[in-house]
């Protein structure tokens, strides 16, 4: 009997490439961390205020919607591994947390000389074009699996609410490191004048809608659709 031929796994550089591809073919437009040469056509974006050297690995401007709510041009910053192993799914997740507190500590993002708000830190991989994040759910059918109106594949599913989970703590022990109690609900969503806390959540094609990007956030509704700038919709 012949053996199966091992499929040829892509390295993490090469799952950006494809990701990014991706997110350009639906009309967002990507931004990388430094200048790439297989890429030209993407900007380019910096991190300052930062301790530690680590940066997302894009940074996405779009549009997010779900339900009657639309939020036009706003940036959302991805962590990207290949998800072919379960170290790759908790790497990312840790990645998210730590982009996450540096962001909520000072961490300004920029693109040319403009200062950008980031409107969520989304983790994804390169079966996010596929509607989930690690390699082995490709055997779940997503539909019925989660309790609701939701589909979704269950890591994908468990790894969102946990990131949402840990937001909330880490919000928590900011407020307390910061020596200011309540300071939240005070400042309606904002940690401070300048800008309101981002969400996080993951990056994935929606598995009922395979030309729908889905963005798994910690802001109900919590599935919101990332799509193309220059689409028109009606505020609301």
């Amino acid at each position: 009997m012949a053996k199966s031929q091992k499929v040829r796994r892509l390295s993490e550089a090469k799952v950006k490439l494809a990701l990014g591809d991706w997110l350009t073919k639906l009309g967002l437009q990507v931004f990388d961390e430094k200048e790439n040469k297989d890429r030209p056509q993407w900007g380019v974006f910096e991190v300052g205020n930062i301790n530690r050297g680590k940066r997302s690995d894009l940074v996405v401007h779009g549009n997010l919607s779900a339900a009657q709510t639309l939020k036009k041009g706003v940036y959302v910053a991805i962590e990207i591994k290949c998800g072919y192993k379960h170290h790759d799914i908790l790497d990312g997740f840790d990645a998210i947390l730590d982009y996450f507190s540096d962001y909520l500590w000072g961490a300004e993002y920029k693109i040319g000389s403009k200062k950008i708000e980031i409107a969520a830190f989304v983790f994804a991989t390169f079966f996010s074009q596929q509607g989930f994040l690690f390699e082995e759910e490709g055997k779940f059918e997503p539909h019925g699996i989660v309790r609701g109106p939701w589909d979704a594949y269950p890591m994908t599913f468990t790894i969102s609410r946990l990131l949402w989970r840990q937001k909330d703590n880490l919000v928590k022990r900011f407020q307390i490191l910061s020596g200011i109690p309540k300071l939240e609900r005070k400042l309606k969503g904002m940690l401070c004048t300048r800008r309101p806390i981002p969400e996080i959540g993951v990056l994935v094609l929606n598995p009922t809608d395979k030309h729908n990007v889905r963005l798994m956030l910690s802001e109900n509704p919590y599935h919101w659709r990332f799509e193309a700038f220059k689409q028109q919709r009606h505020s609301v």
